[in-house]
């Protein structure tokens, strides 16, 4: 992904990217296929002051040992590590028990939105999820993957090694024709959820160390530029540091993370504006689009990343491109419904 006229990034789960000298981007995985590998998200470590602000952890030995070289990087200049949550998901808080390890013995602080809480028993959370849309939907029949694809997946499920694209594609034509998408799909959401869980590495969510946002103080306006919006401003009185702004399109409770210094947002997820889970708003996600476009015009906003797309930072046009695509997605949705 190119992120401006003189740079492209080259993009390897767990490199460091160095946007500023004290704000860094620790990049994700894009997976081939969902039940190949895990699909990892870009997160960010900041420094302000003597503050270490981690947004998000992500998952995984690559991501988690990035996090852990840029805390040794600022390990004498800073006496207390805040780690932020963006939501629940557990691709976002697999990494989270090494806030203990990179605060050494200093100060730290963890939060996360209340409203994410339930997605933290993550197989139970989406195995129902899975499974709230059967009365309603044929998962076999709406499922359109390539025959590569599906053969991966069968794969993944114990079929031989040497099953084929064309020995899939057999398949799936023979289960149309003999009727059994119906009877299939009831076993879909258990089995998609124990494969994409398999696909990531051992999680280390924390909850112990878990505060809500909500217990620091309820949710303020922020205003920025000519937006505003509601959440919480971590920094010294006057001065802040990282500002959390309440978006929840993506799934309840989710924040992006606003750091005034260099003008960048960090949306985590609140860029998918197509419903994927239940507690999905893509009206809040347009809401969120738009309050970024606008500072963009504003002169508060330079750049901005996302967990999942962009992955990388994007300026300008770029920016401008992906946060109209999010709306645009959004707006179809919308009236596909209706």
């Amino acid at each position: 992904m190119r992120a401006g006229p003189d740079i492209v990034w080259v993009m390897i789960t767990g490199t460091i990217h160095t946007l500023a000298d004290d704000l860094h981007l620790i990049e994700g995985h894009h997976p081939h296929t969902m039940w190949d590998d895990p699909d990892l998200p870009t997160i960010a470590v900041y420094r302000s002051g003597q503050r270490l602000y981690v947004l998000d952890t992500g998952a995984g030995p690559e991501q988690r040992e990035a996090i852990r070289s840029l805390a040794r990087r600022y390990h004498d200049v800073v006496d207390e590590v805040v780690l932020l949550n963006s939501h629940g998901h557990v691709d976002h808080l697999g990494n989270n028990d090494v806030l203990a390890e990179v605060a050494d013995g200093k100060a730290c602080r963890h939060h996360i939105p209340r409203a994410a809480r339930p997605a933290l028993d993550f197989e139970a959370f989406f195995g129902a999820m899975y499974r709230r849309g059967l009365p309603y939907f044929d998962y076999v029949a709406g499922l359109s993957v390539p025959p590569d694809q599906i053969a991966s997946l069968l794969r993944a499920l114990g079929a031989p090694n040497d099953l084929t694209d064309d020995g899939a594609a057999q398949l799936g034509a023979r289960v149309s024709e003999l009727g059994l998408g119906p009877a299939i799909s009831g076993f879909l959401p258990s089995i998609v959820v124990d494969i994409l869980l398999q696909t990531y590495p051992p999680v280390f969510l924390s909850e112990e160390t878990m505060i809500d946002y909500e217990e620091i103080a309820p949710a303020a306006d922020i205003r920025i530029g000519d937006t505003t919006w509601t959440g919480w401003t971590f920094g010294d009185v006057g001065r802040p540091e990282v500002q959390v702004l309440q978006s929840g399109g993506h799934s309840a409770g989710g924040v992006v993370f606003y750091i005034p210094e260099h003008k960048f947002l960090m949306m985590a997820d609140e860029t998918t504006s197509v419903p994927i889970w239940s507690d999905s708003n893509p009206v809040k996600t347009i809401t969120t689009a738009r309050k970024a476009l606008r500072m963009i015009d504003g002169g508060q906003l330079d750049q901005l990343c996302a967990g999942h797309r962009p992955m990388l930072p994007a300026r300008g046009d770029q920016a401008r491109a992906a946060l109209h695509e999010v709306i645009g997605s959004g707006r179809a949705v919308r009236r596909h419904r209706r």
